[in-house]
């Protein structure tokens, strides 16, 4: 009996630089076009779970950062990246506790 072989497929993994580049040009584009009162409900759910990936990107490159050798320019860039991640969970929050309003806003017949 020949012994079974198993492979394991990798995921695919884009580099950060192209993510971000991504995430750089989808925001950019979002700002740039009139969003329509009636995709709101739904853009913003999308906005939100997006705000709460980006706080824990941040708050891991802050982990990570803390991780190394202790300077004074990696301390107060770990002290950024907490704080841009605090920032970035509490848009989310404050996007995610309108949520009821913006759907009730693109039900509504004239904008």
């Amino acid at each position: 009996m020949r012994p079974r072989e198993v492979v394991e497929l990798a995921e695919p993994e884009l580099p950060a630089s192209v993510v971000t580049a991504h995430l750089a040009s989808c925001a950019g584009e979002l700002a740039r076009s009139g969003l329509p009162v009636s995709d709101m409900p739904v853009s913003v759910e999308h906005l939100v779970a997006g705000q709460r990936h980006v706080a824990v990107a941040l708050e891991g490159l802050a982990r990570r950062l803390a991780l190394g050798p202790v300077t004074e320019d990696r301390a107060a860039l770990v002290e950024v990246l907490r704080a841009a991640a605090e920032a970035s969970s509490h848009a989310a929050d404050a996007l995610g506790a309108g949520g009821h309003l913006f759907e009730s806003v693109a039900n509504e017949t004239a904008f």
